[in-house]
């Protein structure tokens, strides 16, 4: 499917268009897989009429770091973040309409660089990287804010045991075909990539070990567990050369869509591709304890209760606010995982109504995460779209059954009663909403070559409207029910 900017030169206004965004997975095993993005950008000057196309490829890469220099990681990623913080802070200093926003980097470099170069051990450049990170995430959230929808300042937790990207120049990094070096606050350290037995036909044989292709501005990415190289990969084609794209282009017309079922019991986020993600029930607990507390303090009345009590709901507001973080992060990692074009989520205002005897806190913590989840999507060129999810946790999701009834959902079991369909019915519901969305969307369900275009990401593979399953081998998080 074709997302993105067509960009025209020679002093011609720039043209929107999407750019085509494809993700490929090869490999076994989560651990072991590599993945890789397409962009498409086109060039044309009047003066030379010939066609240029510059395609780039963000392959995903496992990293072998050495056992003691993991930590060398970890320190920079808190200086990294701490700069992070700090331009958020200052592009966030106290807007009252979105055009209050600062999204220019430069402006904030002018301001910020110095000083913040003077109390880290970073290198120049990681500084400059954390600021385009926060400017481009203000940016987006500036566009919420104007489309009316509700935004708050992007927070990093200086943490090393956190999940981090930190981004990094080719004056920072050195990316070679088997390895990569990386500066940090303790020097430099070089990674060994992590590669399956055999590499024909992947991503990393096809862009990494091809010369025509060159290393640019790429990501070191810790999920919590391990390290990754998002590599971006660039390349020119001409007129003449533009035909050798085909066999990556091949996906043009395609439309993927993930489902997701947010929840105030269970599992606060379940995909339609099998990602159960988030604690509710921990969270609700947390809660609990947290409003107990706040009563027994409220009801002592002493100044140092009063002070405990700021402390403590400053500290609950943030470990809230990661929560949300983290669900968001792991909803976007199934979206990539999968190569989905769209992310399909319950309209905020149906979640208002279907939740309003709900705590407040969850109606936050719902749009919270929905926020998180729309701008870490923009990173990857996937669509972020709210649709009308009345009944879909009563419909069976079986393409070639409509049911829908009460009985159909008993808890976090469904069985449909016409059917006999069964499965967990958080998992039920987020296929359906990304029907929903499906049948919603103007793309035509089948391209000039008659293949079906438009599908559903499910644990094992891809669905049509139409019923037609293709099997694919991404790695599951499917917990309770496999598919």
């Amino acid at each position: 499917m074709i997302r993105g900017a067509l960009r025209v030169t020679h002093q011609l206004a720039p043209v929107e268009a999407p750019f085509l965004n494809e993700l490929l997975w090869v490999g076994r095993g989560g651990n072991r897989n590599l993945s890789v993005e397409i962009q498409l950008f086109i060039t044309f000057n009047p003066t030379k009429p010939d066609m240029v196309v510059g395609a780039s490829r963000t392959v995903t890469i496992p990293l072998r770091v050495p056992g003691d220099r993991t930590d060398d990681f970890h320190a920079t990623s808190v200086q990294y973040q701490q700069c992070q913080n700090a331009a958020s802070d200052y592009c966030w200093n106290d807007p009252k309409t979105p055009d209050d926003l600062i999204t220019t980097k430069k402006t904030v470099e002018d301001d910020l660089y110095h000083p913040l170069k003077e109390q880290t051990d970073l290198n120049a450049n990681l500084v400059q990287k954390a600021f385009k990170d926060v400017t481009a995430a203000t940016t987006g959230l500036q566009t919420t804010w104007k489309n009316g929808d509700r935004v708050s300042k992007p927070e990093w937790r200086e943490r090393p045991d956190e999940s981090y990207t930190m981004t990094y120049d080719k004056r920072a990094a050195t990316y070679n075909q088997r390895e990569a070096t990386f500066a940090t606050v303790n020097g430099t350290v070089d990674c060994q990539y992590e590669l399956p037995k055999d590499i024909a036909g992947t991503p990393y044989e096809r862009y990494v070990l091809d010369s025509d292709w060159s290393f640019t501005t790429s990501k070191l990415v810790y999920d919590g567990h391990r390290f990754h190289l998002h590599a971006v990969l660039t390349r020119t084609y001409t007129e003449d050369s533009v035909s050798d794209m085909d066999s990556d282009t091949h996906s043009e017309n395609r439309t993927r869509v993930l489902g997701v079922d947010l929840n105030v019991k269970g599992y606060s986020a379940v995909t339609s591709a099998g990602g159960f993600h988030g604690n509710a029930d921990h969270l609700n607990h947390r809660r609990e304890q947290y409003e107990a507390l706040r009563g027994e303090l409220q009801e002592t009345g002493t100044r140092s209760a009063h002070l405990r009590l700021q402390q403590r709901s400053s500290h609950e507001g943030n470990w809230f606010d990661q929560y949300a973080h983290d669900v968001a992060n792991s909803v976007v990692a199934d979206a990539v995982r999968v190569g989905a074009t769209h992310v399909a989520v319950e309209d905020l205002t149906r979640i208002r109504k279907r939740i309003s005897n709900q705590p407040e806190y969850q109606q936050w913590l719902f749009r919270r995460i929905q926020e998180y989840v729309e701008y870490k999507l923009e990173e990857f060129g996937i669509e972020f779209e709210q649709v009308d999810a009345r009944y879909t946790s009563q419909s069976c999701s079986r393409t070639d059954c409509e049911h829908v009834a009460e009985a159909n959902r008993d808890g976090k079991e469904f069985c449909c009663g016409a059917c006999g369909y069964e499965l967990d019915a958080d998992l039920n519901a987020a296929k359906n909403i990304a029907l929903k969305l499906l049948s919603e969307l103007p793309a035509s369900h089948t391209c000039s070559s008659g293949k079906a275009t438009s599908q559903l990401a499910l644990v094992s593979g891809a669905l049509t409207p139409a019923g037609e399953f293709s099997r694919q081998d991404w790695s599951s998080t499917d917990k309770p029910h496999p598919q």
